[in-house]
């Protein structure tokens, strides 16, 4: 007995739900689908599609100025160089005047004009980068926190 099968009253169920289904299931009218997708395309048609706005066309129009400028840049040749001051140049024809000459021209080097054409413009410089030093090592204690600049 235990190995007969036990009757089964699913097949029946499901048999009586596929009726029910059936008989209470709506009729599609004929061609809905395509009277659907009509309605689709013709509501697609009606909007209008989208043009290029204002914003877009001041996009181009920022890129190219911004490629015109870059180009412009890129092309436009270094800046002619400056010419060089006088001072040297005189200063090192008095040293040449005065090797090939006689005493008398060398005293007219004297070590006060040396001094000024050819010491002072690099002592002017060094005065000026000692100067920026000093600010910005001042500059730099002053964002410090105080304990750390006590420390």
């Amino acid at each position: 007995m235990k190995d007969e099968p036990q009757p089964s009253a699913w097949p029946s169920i499901e048999a009586r739900l596929i009726d029910e289904a059936k008989r209470d299931a709506p009729e599609f009218p004929p061609f809905l689908h395509r009277r659907i997708m009509a309605a689709v395309r013709s509501e697609a048609e009606k909007q209008p599609r989208p043009r290029p706005g204002l914003a877009k066309a001041w996009r181009w129009v920022f890129a190219g100025g911004l490629a015109s400028i870059a180009l412009a840049l890129a092309l436009n040749p270094a800046p002619a160089p400056q010419p060089v001051a006088e001072t040297p140049r005189k200063v090192s024809e008095w040293i040449v005047m005065a090797a090939n000459s006689d005493g008398q021209m060398a005293s007219l080097i004297s070590d006060r004009v040396l001094n000024d054409m050819v010491n002072a413009p690099y002592q002017r410089q060094l005065d000026s980068l000692g100067s920026e030093l000093e600010n910005a090592l001042d500059f730099t204690l002053r964002l410090m926190p105080i304990e750390v600049a006590l420390k």
